[in-house]
């Protein structure tokens, strides 16, 4: 009876923390990151002014990037004030954590339609295939 307990547990863990996703690849010092960087409030990509003014009063650090553009889907593109010409970070070893956890995937990121760029060295992988989904 425990033992069922602890296998109907394990399975539900297994299934709601597991990841889909996984990373490959490194580096390649491409800055395209740093030069394309969207963010989001709650489940929506910042797409006005008024929203990015807002999140740098909700948090000091918002303040290291500037806007850049907007995507064809009317998303705000932000580029990072520390990219020197060289696409290196000036700040590197003071760097936000946004900066850090690159590449950070998950589901609501994926299902957004968020890709590595292509001069990136870094692809996202699926992580199961589809029958492993399944059982």
């Amino acid at each position: 009876m425990l033992k069922d307990l602890y296998l109907y547990i394990k399975f539900y863990f297994d299934k709601l923390f597991s990841s889909k996703y996984k990373i490959e690849g490194k580096c390649l010092q491409c800055g395209e990151c740093c030069r394309n960087i969207v963010f989001m409030i709650e489940d929506e990509y910042v797409k006005d002014v008024k929203q990015f003014e807002d999140l740098k009063k909700f948090d000091k650090k918002y303040n290291c990037f500037e806007i850049a553009g907007k995507n064809n889907k009317g998303v705000l593109l932000f580029r990072c004030k520390s990219l020197d010409e060289n696409n290196r970070c000036r700040d590197y070893f003071f760097r936000s954590l946004y900066c850090r956890m690159y590449p950070m995937v998950n589901s609501k990121i994926r299902l957004g339609g968020c890709e590595t760029f292509d001069s990136c060295g870094y692809k996202i992988k699926i992580d199961k295939k589809f029958d492993e989904f399944l059982k």
